[in-house]
């Protein structure tokens, strides 16, 4: 698999994919130079050592990086998505063909100049390969009804004065645009899954509750019961963001009403909504965008005995990612961390429902489940001993953060994780990241997300540095980033 951003390596393997060598874990590599060129500040002098002839080092004069993305090309392996989705424009077929007709008309049209399905063929759509109706079926489906419930919602805010224009921007090509991301995002998770680098969704299963009638009009109702009054919240710009519970079991920062959603993290109802909220945002592709974590942990774990290894799920929410982990890793033991009972409850009864399809619960289900618990803490302060987990995961937890919590956790990550371990953290893009979409990135913080406008002008890679990790790989996933980080062996530290 091709990778653009590859930096010199000071000692290499060849990979059993057959892939470029990659470096062997604690040897050298760049951003282990490029560490010693940064001034107390911890800024660039500029300098980014390369390969020479000669196989030494030699300088390359670069401009200082100056957002997140600059300085990600410089700490980590980037993978083909990265390319794509900071050249990708936002767009959809009815933009291509209006294109077409301002110069000169479809006489001369070709589908491979599409510039919104680019790559325009039907081998980069995998659309001949063997499971393809079934995986496009199953997602054409599942995003039509979370396309059919935005639009659900947005009508019903516009019938409430308060909320009426709260989607005006929401025309036709922008959402046929937004429909046409999402399937470039499937392209990129079904690519990933020929690739076997993951299975494909296990909840493709048509015994999976998300096909029940009942279960789908509860969410449904849930769903048009909160949006409006999610809306209204950011319309008003409501100022009391605080949430019914006041304990000191919890920290100052979490005791919010994030996104202005009802209760923020803190009751069953907020629990049951959120994934139907966060996958109708995002026309259904949030799965799609928070699988994409599994690429580097699939590498990372590639070939081992897992029969004995820990993966953790660090603000794990619903767990629905968990499950995912847990299909892909079914002999390790998950443990889905978060400081929310109802949230990890609905992470309960969703391991539960994996393990009745695929897991110990399931007849003839053939996977060995390595058991999964569920820990109420905060994850900067994780109640385990130290090197006791092989990788953690972690999905949309940085952007609500503080810059001292951020930095609080990423030492607690490394703290728990064993030597050769790999954090695994997947959030919001980042400036730089796609450039088209740069002006408007702090549009989120509307949304009550005080912490975003920091969040996206932070180098991680810079962060986790600090902590004692080394950068490993960065994947991009629409609208989401993943980022991996390896802690040295204990040889090399």
């Amino acid at each position: 698999e091709a990778r653009v951003g590859r930096r010199p390596l000071g000692a290499v393997r060849q990979d059993p994919r057959g892939e470029p060598p990659l470096r062997e874990e604690g040897a050298a590599r760049p951003d282990d130079a490029i560490a010693a060129d940064r001034d107390e500040t911890g800024s660039f002098d500029g300098n980014l050592p390369k390969v020479g002839q000669d196989g030494g080092l030699e300088s390359k004069t670069l401009p200082d990086p100056q957002t997140p993305a600059e300085h990600d090309s410089l700490n980590f392996e980037e993978g083909d998505s990265v390319r794509f989705w900071k050249t990708w424009q936002r767009r959809s077929p009815v933009d291509d063909f209006s294109e077409l007709v301002r110069q000169g008309g479809l006489s001369s049209f070709d589908p491979a100049k599409l510039a919104s399905l680019s790559p325009a063929t039907v081998e980069a759509w995998g659309l001949g390969e063997e499971g393809s109706v079934r995986y496009w079926s199953y997602h054409l489906l599942r995003s039509g009804f979370f396309v059919a419930q935005a639009a659900a919602g947005i009508a019903l805010t516009r019938t409430r004065d308060e909320t009426a224009d709260s989607f005006g921007y929401l025309t036709s090509s922008v959402g046929a645009a937004l429909y046409t991301e999402a399937l470039q995002m499937f392209r990129q998770d079904w690519a990933f899954i020929k690739k076997g680098l993951y299975n494909e969704p296990y909840d493709m299963d048509l015994r999976h509750r998300q096909f029940d009638p009942l279960f789908i009009l509860e969410r449904a109702r849930r769903f048009l019961r909160e949006a409006p009054r999610t809306l209204q919240r950011r319309t008003v710009g409501e100022t009391d963001t605080s949430v019914w519970l006041k304990s000191s079991l919890y920290p100052d920062y979490y005791l919010n009403t994030w996104h202005y959603q009802t209760d923020g993290w803190l009751s069953s109802e907020s629990a049951g909504v959120y994934e139907t909220s966060t996958e109708t945002l995002f026309l259904g592709q949030q799965d799609a965008m928070q699988r994409t974590t599994l690429v580097p942990l699939a590498r990372h774990l590639k070939g081992k005995d897992l029969s004995s290894a820990k993966i953790m799920e660090l603000a794990c929410g619903t767990g629905r990612f968990a499950t995912f982990v847990k299909d892909n890793f079914p002999a390790a033991h998950v443990t889905g961390l978060d400081l929310s009972p109802f949230y990890l409850q609905e992470a309960r009864e969703n391991m539960a429902h994996w393990n009745l399809l695929r897991g110990d619960g399931a007849s003839g289900g053939g996977k060995t489940a390595g058991g999964a618990d569920f820990l109420q803490a905060p994850a900067e302060d994780i109640p385990v001993p130290d090197a006791s987990y092989d990788a953690i995961t972690c999905v949309y937890l940085f952007h609500e953060l503080t810059p001292e919590v951020r930095k609080k956790i990423v030492a607690e990550m490394y703290r728990v994780l064993k030597p050769g371990g790999m954090v695994v953290l997947t959030d919001s893009i980042q400036v730089g990241d796609r450039p088209e979409l740069d002006e408007k990135i702090d549009a989120f913080t509307q949304f009550n997300e005080p912490n975003y406008s920091d969040y996206v002008r932070t180098d991680l890679g810079g962060l986790f540095k600090e902590a004692g990790f080394t950068c490993d790989a960065k994947e991009l996933a629409s609208r989401s980033k993943v980022l991996s980080f390896i802690k040295a062996d204990e040889f090399f530290q």
